[in-house]
């Protein structure tokens, strides 16, 4: 296989993702080498956008696996970095070109964090860290069917490496009403399959239980909260899991919703000392 280019690929999936991609792909024209598209069934005019802004268009059939198609991207990408870009994602930071061209020069950073400014209806924009920039290397790829993350693969092959935080910014519209109708109940089947292929996989758990609570079906999510808890307990490494944190504040703020103040209060002093020391049986 030959040796990647020095330069930048955009890797993003898509399916009927025509409502915002003229003005994603715009924005990240003015950062990629090239733009690296794979369709996995549109039938409206996603195609044709891509088509005007010169990506990489490559096909895929959906096999209800997020991962199995950004790790098909990859493998098409030429360039020695990769940025993960959904197609409700719309880079809007000026600055972002100088800070590329110079983080992408450190041959001793595997991967970069950035910014996901996620939008709501209200107004509210929720800032959060995301594992998106990372080197065109065989060891990264995602992994889980849905809410996949390179991190597992990172972190097996970097396991002392804490990627350093990039200040750029994507402006992410996929949380708007409008636009999350039907995800929920998509994502939901699809990590209904996982747990029941990986019933003890801490991640899955939470991701279930908090979407399951988002899309208001509480007393299912609570159940899957209370096992990532009972799975929380008896992981020696907890330390490590990025989301313990918000993991916690999530269940707690259930269990006050639910009723069941006294058990939050009893989660939040059992967890109390979960994060200085990750190691603790």
């Amino acid at each position: 296989m030959r040796e990647p280019a020095h330069g930048l690929s955009v890797v993003m999936i898509a399916k009927n993702s025509e409502q915002y991609l003229s003005i994603v792909l715009r924005a990240l024209k003015e950062i990629a080498d090239e733009i690296v598209l794979v369709d996995t069934g549109s039938t409206d005019t996603t195609l044709d956008i891509a088509r005007d802004h010169d990506c990489g268009i490559f096909k895929f059939p959906w096999a209800n696996d997020f991962a199995a198609a950004k790790n098909f991207g990859i493998e098409q990408a030429r360039f020695s970095w990769i940025l993960n870009v959904d197609t409700d994602e719309v880079l809007y930071d000026r600055k972002a070109k100088a800070i590329l061209e110079s983080a992408l020069r450190d041959e001793s950073v595997p991967a970069y964090i950035i910014f996901l400014d996620n939008l709501f209806d209200s107004g509210r924009v929720e800032s959060v860290k995301g594992l998106r920039l990372f080197r065109n290397d065989c060891r990264i790829r995602f992994t889980n069917p849905v809410h996949e993350s390179i991190g597992e693969s990172l972190y097996a092959n970097w396991p002392a490496f804490a990627p350093p935080l990039l200040d750029i910014h994507l402006r992410h519209y996929g949380y708007l009403l409008r636009n999350a109708q039907g995800k929920h109940e998509r994502n939901i089947v699809m990590m209904q399959s996982w747990i029941a292929s990986e019933p003890d996989n801490i991640f899955a758990n939470y991701k279930l239980g908090t979407t399951l609570s988002e899309a208001g079906r509480n007393e299912e999510a609570v159940a899957y909260l209370e096992k990532t808890f009972e799975l929380f307990t008896e992981c020696r490494d907890r330390g490590s899991y990025p989301f313990l944190t918000a993991f916690i504040g999530e269940y707690c703020s259930l269990l006050v919703t639910m009723g069941h103040e006294e058990m939050a209060v009893q989660v939040k002093q059992l967890t109390m000392n979960w994060r200085l020391t990750p190691d603790a049986s």
